[in-house]
């Protein structure tokens, strides 16, 4: 039985063995650039599913907190008033005798 080759397309040479035709090789390309795909999203996927969901929660102070904050900057605020008052008075005032 003989095959007719359509008109449409050239004939094509018959490879030998071994030989890998053009058509084969885009076939091969596009395979290999599918599988690629399919392994990087899969690698994506697996990584999104070991790393823990980390949800941050915007809440208000506490009566607590509050407190603290007042006092340690009111604290803060008459400690460095203090220390000016100390380099700016009492320093100046003390003397140092040689015998």
């Amino acid at each position: 039985m003989e095959e007719q080759i359509p008109s449409s397309q050239p004939p094509q040479q018959m490879p030998l063995e071994g030989q890998i035709t053009p058509e084969q090789l885009a076939q091969m390309k596009a395979r290999a650039r599918e599988l690629a795909v399919q392994q990087t999203i899969a690698q994506q996927q697996a990584i999104q599913q070991q790393q823990p969901q980390i949800v941050y929660v915007r809440r208000n102070l506490t009566v607590a907190e509050v407190l603290l904050v007042i006092l340690l900057s009111c604290g803060i605020v008459t400690g460095i008033q203090w220390g000016w008052n100390v380099m700016t008075n009492i320093l100046p005032r003390i003397e140092i005798k040689m015998r």
